[in-house]
């Protein structure tokens, strides 16, 4: 199976498989480690599909982005635990559905500690 991540992805299994997926690379790796990627947000990449545009990537700046940390603000207001991790932090998913558009790690993280020390 053919997989493919819109952001960078380590994927382990019990069974002792591991593989990093790096953004925007598509891997082919078996079933197992397939579907687990899939499970972390990762794609399928099917044969025979039309290929679409690629994704718009923001990637971070020094200064964070303005409509970033509003998204993110947003979701803090509105405590859907749904959209955060364990942690706390956002997740990626719902920072990329918020913005219309993926959000590197970098630009994400650096708009998430903005919230936090302000």
């Amino acid at each position: 199976m053919k997989i493919i991540s819109t952001e960078s992805l380590r994927v382990t299994t019990l069974s002792g498989g591991a593989i990093v997926f790096e953004a925007g690379i598509p891997i082919t790796v078996g079933d197992e480690v397939g579907l687990v990627a899939i499970q972390m947000g990762a794609k399928e990449v099917r044969e025979g599909e039309a290929k679409s545009e690629p994704e718009v990537v923001v990637e971070a700046s020094e200064e964070p982005s303005d409509d970033i940390v509003v998204a993110l603000e947003k979701m803090m207001d509105e405590g859907d635990p749904d959209n955060f991790k364990a942690d706390g932090s956002p997740k990626a998913a719902a920072v990329n559905k918020a913005m219309g558009k993926s959000i590197g790690s970098d630009a994400r993280d650096v708009a998430w500690e903005s919230v936090l020390n302000s």
